[in-house]
C-alpha cells in the first residue's frame, strides 16, 4: 500500500471537513449547518440533507471513508479524493476506489468489534481480554458487551456509556477523540458518558427527549440488561432498539407503538419524561392501553379543577383561609395528593362541606342561585351546622319574600313613592 493511501488513526477529519475538502459542499454551508446542528441537537449530516446540499448517499460515502481513516487503512488526503470522485460520478465509495486504481482489502469484521476498539483505545479493556471476549461472543452467539460484563472486565454502567458513545459517533454528534476522553472520564468518575461529555462541553444532552429503551426500562417493561443488549445488537445489525426488543420477545408490537407515541409527546413538550414513564408503567400493570390512562387523567384533572373552584367558594365564605389553602397545595404536591384531601386530613375542612360547595357550583352553573347566595349559605352551614339544602332554600325563600315585599311596597306607593324609591336606589 502506498503512503498516499495508507493513513494514521489520530487526527481523523470530521464529516463536514471531509465534505468541504472534497468540494461536495461549500465552507459557508458547513458553518450554517454546524450552527443549526448545535441549536437543534441534530446530526450534521441530517442538517445538510435538509438544506438540500447533499444526499443521504453522499453522507454515507463520507462516513465510510472516515471509518477507513480511523482504522488507518487510507490517509485523509486519499479519502477526500475518493469522496470527491464517488460523489461527482454517482458511484459508491468502493467504486470510487476502483476508479482511482485501488481496491479495498478484505477485512474480517467481528460483531461488536467497534465497541471493543472503543474500550481498548480508551485503555479500559486490554487486547488480551478483548480477544477472549470476542471469541466467547462468537462461540456462544452473545453480544460482546454482555461477554465483557460476564467476565467482569467492565461494569454494566460503563458498557452502557460505551454503547452511548457508539450511538453518538454514528450520528456524528461527537468525534472519536471526544468519545474516548468521555469514556475515560466515565470510568474514572463512575458516571454516565453524557455527564462526562457535558463537563467538557463536547455534547449537551437534550433534556426534552427520552430514548425508547430508557422509557421501556424505567417503566419496568424490560430489564436494564435486556435494554443494553438490545442497544448493542441494534448497533451491530443496524436496527432500532425497539425492533430488537420486539423480535426477541421482550415487548409486543403494541407496547412498542405506545412507547413511540409517548416518546413523540415528550419531544413535542406535551408531557414530561417522568409522566410518560408513569403512564406506560400503569398501562402495562393494568393491561390497558395508554389511551385509557390519558382518559382517566383528563377526568381526574376536571375533578381537581372542580374541587379547586369549590375551595374558592369556601374561602369566600370564611370557612377556610387563603393561607391554609396555599400550605395544603404545597403538601399535596409533595405527597401526590389533592388539596382537598390534605385539608380534610388536617381537619381544617369537613368532607361534607366540600361536597356542599360542589353542589353549590352545580346550582351556580344552572343559574339556580347566585354566587352570593351560595357563599352566604356555606357560611350559615359552617357556623350553625345546618343542612345545606335547607339553608339554600331558606335563603332563596327569604330573598323571594323580600323581593315580593319590595314590589308590593313600590306598587302601593303611587308615582311619588316610585320616584322616591328610584332616588334611593340612585343614592
Amino acid at each position: 500500500m502506498s503512503t498516499e493511501i495508507s493513513g494514521q488513526r489520530p487526527g481523523t477529519k470530521r464529516i463536514g471537513e471531509l465534505l468541504v475538502g472534497a468540494n461536495v459542499i461549500k465552507p459557508e454551508a458547513l458553518q450554517e449547518a454546524l450552527q443549526l446542528a448545535k441549536k437543534n441537537t441534530m446530526p450534521l449530516g441530517r442538517i445538510l440533507m435538509s438544506m438540500g446540499v447533499i444526499t443521504e448517499k453522499d453522507v454515507q460515502i463520507a462516513i465510510e471513508a472516515q471509518s477507513l481513516m480511523r482504522e488507518g487503512i487510507i490517509s485523509a488526503d486519499f479519502g477526500i479524493k475518493a469522496i470527491s470522485v464517488s460523489v461527482q460520478n454517482g458511484l459508491t465509495l468502493e467504486e470510487g476506489f476502483q476508479k482511482l486504481g485501488w481496491k479495498l482489502p478484505q477485512r474480517e469484521t467481528l460483531p461488536g468489534s467497534e465497541l471493543g476498539e472503543l474500550l481498548r483505545d480508551a485503555n479500559i479493556v486490554g487486547q488480551q481480554m478483548l480477544d477472549a471476549a470476542l471469541k466467547q461472543s462468537r462461540d456462544n452467539n452473545l453480544p460482546l458487551g454482555r461477554c465483557l460484563v460476564l467476565a467482569r472486565a467492565i461494569p454494566a454502567p460503563l458498557l452502557s456509556s460505551a454503547l452511548t458513545a457508539q450511538v453518538l459517533l454514528r450520528d456524528g454528534k461527537i468525534t472519536r477523540e471526544q468519545a474516548l476522553a468521555g469514556l475515560r472520564a466515565s470510568a474514572k468518575k463512575h458516571q454516565p458518558l453524557e455527564n462526562s461529555l457535558d463537563e467538557t462541553g463536547a455534547y449537551r444532552p437534550n433534556q426534552t427527549t427520552i430514548k425508547v429503551g430508557d422509557l421501556l426500562s424505567s417503566a419496568g417493561l424490560v430489564t436494564e440488561g435486556d435494554k443494553i443488549s438490545a442497544i448493542e445488537i441494534g448497533l451491530v445489525e443496524e436496527r432500532q432498539v425497539g425492533q430488537v426488543l420486539v423480535q426477541s420477545g421482550n415487548i409486543t408490537d403494541t407496547q412498542l407503538d405506545e412507547s413511540l407515541r409517548l416518546q413523540e409527546m415528550v419531544s413535542s413538550g406535551r408531557i414530561s419524561g417522568l409522566e410518560a414513564t408513569e403512564i406506560l408503567r400503569i398501562a402495562n400493570s393494568r393491561k390497558v392501553s395508554i389511551d385509557v390512562i390519558f382518559s382517566e387523567r383528563s377526568q381526574t384533572g376536571n375533578e381537581v379543577a372542580h374541587a379547586n373552584a369549590a375551595l374558592e367558594l369556601l374561602q369566600a365564605a370564611g370557612v377556610v383561609s387563603k393561607q391554609q389553602i396555599g400550605e395544603a397545595k404545597k403538601q399535596a404536591r409533595d405527597g401526590n395528593l389533592t388539596t382537598v384531601d390534605v385539608l380534610v386530613a388536617s381537619r381544617l375542612l369537613e368532607r361534607s362541606i366540600v361536597q356542599n360547595a360542589m353542589h353549590g357550583l352545580e346550582l351556580l352553573k344552572d343559574d339556580v342561585c347566585s354566587a352570593e347566595q351560595i357563599i352566604n349559605t356555606l357560611k350559615e352551614v359552617h357556623e350553625r351546622k345546618i343542612n345545606f339544602t335547607k339553608a339554600i332554600n331558606d335563603i332563596k325563600a327569604q330573598n323571594q319574600a323580600d323581593e315580593a315585599e319590595a314590589a308590593k311596597n313600590e306598587q302601593g306607593a303611587g308615582w311619588l313613592g316610585k320616584l322616591i324609591g328610584k332616588k334611593k336606589k340612585a343614592d
